[in-house]
């Protein structure tokens, strides 16, 4: 996101220092792209439960945006297919807790859940993303329910949900919200944590501290160290210390 600031800095600030016109150029283009598109969608990163159809939406309207900008478009579309997490089959159903769907959509999203037999065991592996090519027409938002599969149900097996506490799938919509099962699995996943903020984190504390000890098994010891110490001080104010 710093980039992008630092564009929609330039483009504010444009007739306050000297660019060549293809420079110009380029920093509204992409001003314009960061503004209407990257920006919001950015910030709705961080929401487990609209993060499936945001990133479908994203999708779409860059399909869409190929008629004004082809090269834009096609690199946004091209970066967008390398990160679709969140429409595999075991994310995919976080977008039933998404409220800003229509009820219909969430109702279908589960029933077409509740069509697929639920697995006895889950193969470990990595998540595989759904087909979709840079030319493919994307049917925002109703394409979320093609991407419900046997996987989808990870979320309710990993939480040990069973058919009672499911019970809210056969209820309206309108009465999700009073069924102590969905409020469960909707706490979980509103506390789920979105994007890569841990690897980034973790990247970071590998940098910073990598040469401080020469012996790798050493740097595993100061690692784990170095996370304990943070996790029990999170502030260096007096509060953290009175806690000791």
């Amino acid at each position: 996101m710093a980039y992008s600031i630092y564009f929609l800095k330039m483009q504010l600030l444009s007739e306050q220092f000297e660019m060549s016109d293809a420079e110009a150029k380029n920093v509204k283009t992409m001003a314009t792209f960061i503004a209407l598109f990257h920006s919001k969608a950015f910030l709705q990163s961080r929401l487990a439960t609209i993060s499936p159809a945001v990133d479908l939406k994203y999708l779409s309207m860059m399909s869409l945006y190929r008629k004004e900008n082809e090269i834009t478009a096609a690199s946004a579309i091209k970066s967008i297919l390398n990160h679709l997490w969140y429409l595999s089959e075991e994310l995919v159903v976080f977008s039933v807790f998404d409220r800003e769907l229509a009820e219909s959509l969430r109702k279908a999203l589960v029933e077409k859940l509740l069509s697929i037999p639920r697995p006895k065991r889950f193969l470990p592996g990595k998540p595989k993303f759904p087909k979709t090519g840079p030319n493919d027409s994307i049917e925002y938002p109703d394409q979320l329910i093609r991407f419900i599969g046997p996987n989808s149900w990870l979320l309710f097996d990993l939480l040990k949900m069973n058919e009672e506490q499911l019970d809210w799938m056969q209820a309206p919509v309108s009465c999700w919200e009073k069924m102590s099962g969905y409020k469960k699995a909707e706490a979980v996943v509103r506390s789920m944590e979105v994007v890569n903020d841990c690897a980034e984190r973790a990247v970071k504390l590998i940098t910073d501290f990598k040469d401080v000890v020469g012996n790798v098994e050493q740097q595993n010891y100061l690692f784990q160290v170095i996370e304990q110490h943070r996790a029990h001080f999170k502030s260096f104010n007096k509060s953290s210390f009175n806690s000791i």
